[in-house]
């Protein structure tokens, strides 16, 4: 019994001093803090530099990339002048005249002329073919407007005839969309024909016209051959109804 309270005491006093251990100091502990390292100079030239942060073109804009620097030692490219090839115009020589032709301006053997005299037919209903009669006779330099007449076959002063006309190797026409006698070229030059026209009065041979002459000029004017002026209505008239 008495070693039973002996053993209680002491752990009571064991309790009480651990107590205070514990819970009776006034001193406060302060928690240690790590101070940030100091940083020189030479330590900053070794830390590592950040990486740039990628650049991302801007959409639609064009990308302009710079040229590569060249190495050292490298020997820089010299530049020379660009020489001038402009060509020098050389002089350009004048034009030629156009050389005259030697031969007739009209030929009455030629197929521009024997086409047009087969295009007007014969020279009467069940009649022969016209031919070629007087045409115009210049050689070289050929006028602007060019004639032939087309004849009657074994014709008499009265038969009928007709001027046609050339210019530049074509057949043009006839001076009248009929036939008519007593008809003859007076005069050529340039543009123009002078064609004279002659009628029978009622008293007169066939021989013989006393009506006219009518002179009538023909002309081209650039696109067409144009009558100077109309056949004369007595003209017209003596050869009755056509």
């Amino acid at each position: 019994m008495t070693n039973r309270r002996i053993g209680a005491s002491i752990a009571l006093v064991a309790a009480a001093a651990l107590f205070t251990a514990c819970g009776g100091s006034d001193t406060t502990t302060t928690p240690t803090t790590s101070a940030a390292p100091i940083t020189t100079p030479a330590d900053a030239d070794q830390l590592q530099k950040p990486e740039p942060a990628e650049r991302t073109p801007t959409p639609g804009a064009t990308e302009i990339v710079p040229a590569p620097a060249p190495a050292e030692g490298t020997a820089q490219p010299q530049v020379s002048p660009i020489p001038d090839d402009t060509p020098v115009a050389s002089p350009v020589p004048e034009a030629s005249a156009p050389e005259e032709s030697t031969g007739p301006c009209v030929d009455p053997a030629s197929p521009m002329v024997t086409d047009a005299l087969a295009s007007l037919g014969n020279t009467a209903p069940g009649g022969n073919p016209w031919i070629a009669g007087a045409y115009s006779d210049v050689t070289g330099s050929c006028g602007e407007l060019l004639w032939l007449m087309a004849e009657t076959p074994g014709g008499t002063a009265s038969s009928p005839s007709h001027v046609l006309f050339f210019r530049d190797g074509t057949y043009l026409g006839t001076a009248t969309s009929d036939s008519y006698s007593y008809t003859q070229v007076v005069g050529a030059g340039g543009p123009a024909v002078s064609v004279q026209y002659r009628w029978l009065d009622p008293e007169d041979a066939n021989c013989c016209p006393s009506g006219g002459p009518a002179v009538i000029d023909y002309t081209w004017d650039g696109s067409q051959v144009v009558m100077g002026q109309p056949l004369p209505q007595e003209m017209l008239d003596s050869y009755g109804p056509r």
